[in-house]
């Protein structure tokens, strides 16, 4: 059996909730039964205590006793050898928990700028001292509460605030507290002031942040990987399990929150050698990738958009969102553009004033500019059309970017443009590409994505509301481009990422083959949120995701979850900072409302039901076949391989039963035909991993659908594809 194995697919793991590194081995057998040609793993670095994700990781060069430690995971690396299975590791260099269970953090803590990780992270310790927003009141109103308190050894000493130990200078104070007690609000007060760090009301101190975040996130930290030695340090176990040939391939998590990621990605590539290596990286429709990129591609987002908008009915969707109109945003752009407002007057602001300061030492403005200079840079980032640029990587700006000038944007742009001139010009380029990234996935993907409801399979990760369909002879020329220029990017119709599941999007897919049911079902919605005392947007909302979760296990359950978390990302009547628990109740009752009139065959149109369910079966099986026979590498997320509706993060990572046919849809017949539909492809693409990743492309529409053919030199593969 030769080693590596062929690209033929991916199949991604979430690790932890019950899945560790001794699951993932026994999971193997499946694997080849399946078909795949790769196990791709969820990071597996040790993580901060009860972590759902393994994103916020608190050590990169250690696997997390949690999941099974070393051991486990050489383990598991030798028996998928053994079984012909490669193994893809997803990898986290943008940031690190922001915790003193960190020992980076806590050593930070302890020493301040003189510990020997004072360089690993992006700090600002100019402003302050490390700022941890932590508390639900004042200090001393904590203190009273007893929740915080002097504890550890005259050698180690802490403060514990709410349980967690928080170092503390080796000060006379600190001993003497730790060996007579004595803490009251002027000690505290006292001993705080010593400190390299802070606390604060998570509610009020957000100014006092000094480090960069991911996107608004305060419990994680940026990390400074354009420091070649901080590279060396975070990579260390990685470069090492890769020479010794246990990982196969590498996924970069959030590449966009790098300062320059082409030069992180030449290192990355120096250490791995030939390695694949893919990026999580969004783009706008006719956006790509820099060309210069050392990589594979990208992990597949861009890939769900083309998909969706060719199986999507023109006819039904303008029906749709005629269906809508009045009830959701009337121009999604204002509103994306309203929110990033909101956001870096909250938010984000401490991102803002980190810009600001940039351009300020820039352009040697005087402090006197600093609030015009601050209006021009939310102005700028307000009117940001793609998720950054690379200016500080010294890729040069889009001409078209020139239309966004005016008196105040200008030097802001010239600065762009001249990011290979000074350090201080390169320095702002990478503050702002980084604000315009969180910007834009807070705005839309957190915000918008769920008011601009009129049709929820656009309102996705790599997608927009305002999508249009596409055709036959589109859809072909992408996929053509796609096996030109990036023939080992991975395709992916659902990940832990996705809002909705393929299979999901799938369900409202197929209403928008039956423009007057839509219109009906939408109607219905609207009247009913406004009894209801709700938006009439959320009934939009709410009828499509209950049409999504018909006949699937504890849908009740999980809407109810969902719906809570809908209504706070949307950020119109709840928050996750201050949650409307009344507004997310009745929400949820309005969408189960809907889900047991969807599931009684006298709610529907005579006829209707039988017709959109056998559409929402083809829709679901039509996705999968573009998905195995598309150029690239399919990336298959866990249980999908049956029938597996999910809803949003956490929904979409509930654990999977293999053994009883995955968990997240039905287990009949369409099940089994999507499990045979893709043994089958798999097969094909086994049989010829070349031609898949590489033959042309061509997709000629027919009467039930589709044929789509691959060729390369003599050989050919042909598949018809209804719905």
């Amino acid at each position: 059996m030769s080693f590596p194995p062929a690209w033929i697919a991916t199949y991604r793991l979430q690790l932890r909730g019950g899945v560790g590194l001794e699951q993932a081995r026994a999971l193997l057998p499946w694997l080849v039964e399946l078909g795949v040609s790769h196990l791709y793993l969820s990071p597996l670095f040790r993580a901060a205590s009860g972590s759902t994700h393994g994103y916020d990781v608190i050590d990169p060069n250690t696997v997390d006793p949690v999941l099974g430690g070393e051991a486990a995971f050489v383990a598991l690396c030798d028996a998928a050898r053994a079984a012909g299975i490669g193994v893809v590791l997803d990898i986290v260099p943008n940031h690190m928990a922001f915790t003193p269970e960190n020992p980076w953090i806590a050593d930070i803590m302890r020493h301040g700028r003189g510990s020997q990780f004072a360089r690993v992270f992006d700090i600002d310790w100019d402003k302050g001292p490390l700022h941890f927003p932590v508390l639900d009141g004042m200090v001393e109103d904590v203190l009273d509460a007893g929740e915080i308190a002097v504890t550890g050894t005259v050698q180690d000493p802490a403060l514990a605030i709410y349980g967690q130990p928080y170092p503390l200078r080796e000060t006379p104070l600190a001993r003497r507290l730790v060996e007579e007690g004595g803490l009251d609000a002027p000690t505290l007060a006292a001993l705080l002031s010593e400190q390299w760090w802070s606390v604060g009301d998570w509610r009020e101190t957000a100014e006092a942040i000094i480090h960069r975040r991911f996107f608004n996130i305060t419990s994680l930290i940026g990390v400074l990987q354009e420091d070649a030695g901080v590279f060396s340090l975070t990579h260390r176990w990685i470069t090492e399990q890769v020479r010794a040939g246990r990982i196969q391939g590498l996924r970069v998590d959030h590449i966009d929150g790098l300062a320059r990621p082409a030069g992180y990605l030449r290192r990355l590539r120096d250490a791995v050698g030939s390695v694949p290596v893919w990026v999580e990286k969004i783009v706008k429709e006719h956006e790509e990738i820099p060309a210069a990129w050392p990589i594979e591609g990208m992990s597949g987002y861009e890939f769900m958009a083309p998909v969706t908008q060719l199986l999507t009915s023109a006819p039904g969707l303008s029906a749709m969102r005629e269906a809508a109109a009045g009830a959701v945003p009337a121009d999604t752009l204002a509103e994306v553009r309203a929110v990033r407002s909101e956001l870096l007057s909250g938010a984000l602001s401490p991102e803002l004033r980190r810009v600001t300061e940039a351009a300020m030492s820039a352009l040697a403005a005087p402090r006197s500019q600093g609030s015009r200079l601050a209006g021009a840079v939310a102005g700028l980032a307000l009117v940001w059309p793609v998720y950054r640029s690379y200016s500080a990587d010294g890729l040069p700006l889009d001409p078209a970017l020139e239309a966004l000038r005016d008196d105040l944007t200008g030097p802001l742009l010239d600065l762009l443009g001249a990011a290979n001139g000074s350090d201080a010009a390169r320095n702002f380029a990478a503050r702002f590409e980084q604000l315009t990234g969180a910007l834009t996935a807070k705005s839309e993907e957190d915000t918008v994505f769920f008011r601009a409801v009129s049709y929820l399979p656009f309102c996705e990760v790599g997608g927009e509301p305002d999508l249009a369909p596409i055709g036959t002879d589109t859809f072909a020329r992408r996929m053509q481009a796609r096996a030109e220029r990036t023939p080992l990017a991975l395709d992916a119709l659902s990940t832990h990422d996705t809002k909705r599941s393929a299979d999901a999007r799938a369900a409202v897919i197929a209403l928008a083959r039956f423009p007057d049911l839509a219109r009906t079902f939408y109607e219905d919605a609207r009247s009913r949120a406004a009894q209801a005392g709700l938006p009439e947007g959320w009934g939009i909302y709410a009828v499509q995701t209950a049409l999504a979760m018909r006949g699937v296990p504890d849908a009740e359950r999980r809407i109810t979850d969902h719906m809570a978390k809908a209504l706070r990302e949307a950020k119109d009547l709840s928050r996750h900072e201050a949650p409307d628990e009344d507004a997310e109740s009745r929400a949820a009752a309005l969408c189960t409302a809907l889900l047991q009139d969807l599931e009684n065959p006298a709610y529907w149109p005579e006829q209707a039901e039988p017709a959109y369910r056998a559409a929402r079966e083809g829709a679901i099986l039509a996705q999968a076949a573009f998905q195995l026979t598309a150029p690239g590498i399919p990336d298959i997320y866990q249980g999908t391989e049956w029938t597996a509706v999910a809803l949003t993060d956490p929904d979409n990572r509930r654990a999977i039963d293999w053994d009883g046919g995955g968990n997240g849809g039905t287990r009949d017949g369409l099940s089994a035909r999507k499990l045979a539909l893709t043994r089958q492809l798999l097969a094909e693409r086994k049989a010829d991993p070349e031609l898949f990743a590489r033959g042309s492309y061509a997709l000629r529409e027919t009467a039930q659908g589709w044929t789509v053919t691959r060729a390369l030199e003599d050989r050919r593969f042909t598949l018809d594809i209804a719905f």
